[in-house]
């Protein structure tokens, strides 16, 4: 009696599983496998450099002129339109709804020293001078940056350095 119930059971289940799959509006691919370009294409719409504001390509051609705009990713999570863009040369730089960026990831490169405020690049050259700052990220309590051989420095938004961040 015990197996014809936990039968029952399984069998059930299965068919509400199979159920509250019929709302996929995906069609099978020759193979027999979803079409994952079209649920990408329906998630987010696709972006192209040109259709970036004119503030951020201004941004990229001043403090990049030696890279070109590779992909742009369009995220509207936080209620306006945020761009992430990447460059052909691996930096990856994240421009807040109000086009300004927030986060400039060089990798392995120096960021460019016009985005680091002159406190923190003081601090940078007088206590780490052969490390370059290869990532900068701002924010309303200040500035988190990490040098190239990957420590982390908090600083205050006056660019006071903070603390060391783990």
């Amino acid at each position: 009696m015990k197996k014809i119930g936990f039968i029952v059971l399984f069998v059930g289940c299965a068919v509400v599983s199979l159920l509250s799959c019929t709302g996929n509006t995906t069609q099978p691919n020759a193979q027999g496998q979803q079409d994952t370009a079209a649920v990408t294409q329906q998630a987010a719409p696709a972006v192209t450099p040109q259709d970036l504001p004119e503030a951020i390509t201004a941004f990229v051609k001043e403090h990049f002129q030696d890279a070109t705009i590779a992909r742009v990713e369009l995220d509207n999570e936080r209620g306006g339109k945020e761009f992430d863009v990447y460059l052909n040369d691996g930096t990856e730089i994240e421009f807040d709804a109000n086009n300004q960026w927030d986060n400039v990831d060089c990798r392995t490169k120096a960021v460019p020293a016009a985005l680091v405020p002159e406190a923190i690049a003081n601090y940078v050259k007088t206590n780490y001078a052969t490390l370059p700052i290869v990532k900068i990220d701002k924010d309303a309590r200040g500035f988190d940056i990490e040098l190239s051989n990957g420590l982390d420095l908090e600083f205050d938004t006056a660019g006071k350095f903070v603390k060391i961040d783990d």
